[in-house]
């Protein structure tokens, strides 16, 4: 753990806070913590803090959250923000500025930027303003062109289906990031290449991966099941198109028509659920199906603990929603478990076929099915498919390492004299 330099004030700006999912923006934030640096966590949505990760409540998250409180309601906003303005002093030209559809056009008539103004305006100065996620960067960069953020780096992550669907469907909306930003951390080079595309200099991109704290996850390698035995399929994941469980469905009824003795275990809940069900049904393995909702992060990592391989076949949804890297398979590779998912996105980054894991192609279940049957077939290669993966996370998926990393991105940030040009407002 890297502790050298100042203390950095750093606004972290989220969807939602607390969430269970997104623990890798968890071990950001503890670790940033733990190495010396004051991180507020500003979002839009406020979370229940009961039944929160642990470390929500062993670093009290609570009082480093700082809720954006705009109404649902565009008329409420209006009726509420008039009087706020009126009590605001050195925040008052901002929020008026951020009210000037002469300036901001259809963006002030939202009536979202007093508000984000007035929560920053209470708090800070910070060194840098990271925004999580890449849909809430346009957001962001006009928090700081208006002053809000007070002289904070903006630092955006581009994470999946912000720069997948968002970002080709809406260019113009991120032409003010694009031009303005500080520093770009997609989570995979095949990411990083899609920023270029889109006219961010190199300069400001650097590959940030998203990590797992390893000393969570002990290698324990997985035998594979003993004749007889029934083998355990894992899937961990949203029931939405691009998690691809469609596949594994399908691939776990070829081989158990095979004569295989398989059953498959699905952690997670969508608006697909009930099409998975009835597709269980429709090919005569419901009975070989468990569907078990959602499922916390310490029971699904002893979901992982019983099971005997994973399955996270991702594909390119019909809307272009695609991944990064899903973290269950980082947590399965860490622990010993075999997996196998597919070419997408930036999984080939994680994976080496035949390697580390397994990879079919896109919406193939032929394909799963025959790689299932490989690794049952071949016991022997489990040791050094387990090895190879763990070795793989520690290299380059530790959140130790990313979290130095990342001090030192910032680090390096400041000491580079950016010059800002004037944004659009909010």
């Amino acid at each position: 753990m890297t502790t050298d330099g100042p203390p950095l004030r750093i606004a972290f700006l989220l969807p939602a806070f607390p969430e269970l999912s997104n623990t890798f923006i968890l071990e950001q934030i503890t670790g940033l913590i733990d190495r010396g640096h004051s991180v507020d966590l500003f979002a839009l949505k406020a979370r229940s803090f009961a039944n929160v990760h642990p470390d929500v409540v062993r670093y009290d998250l609570k009082s480093r959250f700082r809720h954006v409180p705009a109404p649902t309601a565009r008329w409420r906003r209006w009726v509420s923000v008039l009087p706020m303005v009126l009590k605001a002093r050195g925040a008052r030209l901002a929020m008026l500025d951020a009210l000037n559809p002469v300036r901001h056009g259809h963006r002030a008539l939202r009536v979202l930027g007093p508000y984000a103004v007035d929560a920053f305006s209470r708090s800070g100065p910070y060194d840098l303003l990271h925004c999580q996620f890449g849909y809430y960067g346009p957001f962001a960069e006009r928090l700081v062109s208006l002053g809000a953020a007070r002289g904070a780096k903006l630092v955006t992550s581009f994470r999946g289906v912000d720069l997948a669907i968002d970002v080709p469907a809406r260019p113009g909306r991120y032409r003010a990031l694009f031009r303005n930003g500080d520093l770009f951390l997609p989570v995979t080079r095949d990411f990083r290449e899609r920023l270029l595309l889109h006219g961010v200099s190199a300069d400001r991109v650097r590959v940030h991966r998203s990590g797992i704290n390893l000393s969570r996850f002990r290698f324990a390698p997985r035998p594979p099941p003993a004749p007889g035995e029934t083998a355990r399929l894992l899937f961990v994941g949203r029931l939405m198109e691009k998690k691809g469980l469609a596949y594994v469905i399908e691939a776990l009824a070829l081989i158990v028509a095979q004569g295989r003795r398989c059953s498959l275990t699905v952690i997670g809940d969508g608006a697909l659920m009930p099409r998975m069900q009835a597709q269980c049904e429709a090919l005569g393995i419901s009975d070989r199906v468990s569907f078990l909702g959602t499922r916390t992060h310490d029971e699904i990592a002893q979901a992982i603990r019983d099971a005997h391989i994973l399955l996270a076949p991702s594909v390119r949804a019909h809307s272009g929603d695609e991944e990064g890297i899903p973290n269950v398979l980082k947590e399965a590779m860490a622990v010993g478990l075999p997996v196998i998912s597919t070419r997408h996105s930036g999984i080939p980054e994680l994976i080496e076929h035949g390697v580390s894991g397994l990879l079919a192609p896109e919406r193939d279940a032929q394909a799963l099915a025959a790689l299932l049957e490989r690794l049952l077939e071949h016991p022997e290669q489990w040791p050094v498919l387990q090895q190879a993966a763990r070795r793989k996370i520690e290299e380059e998926y530790d959140s130790e390492r990313l979290n130095d990393d990342l001090v030192a991105a910032y680090t390096g940030l400041l000491e580079t004299s950016t010059d800002r040009s004037t944004g659009t407002g909010l």
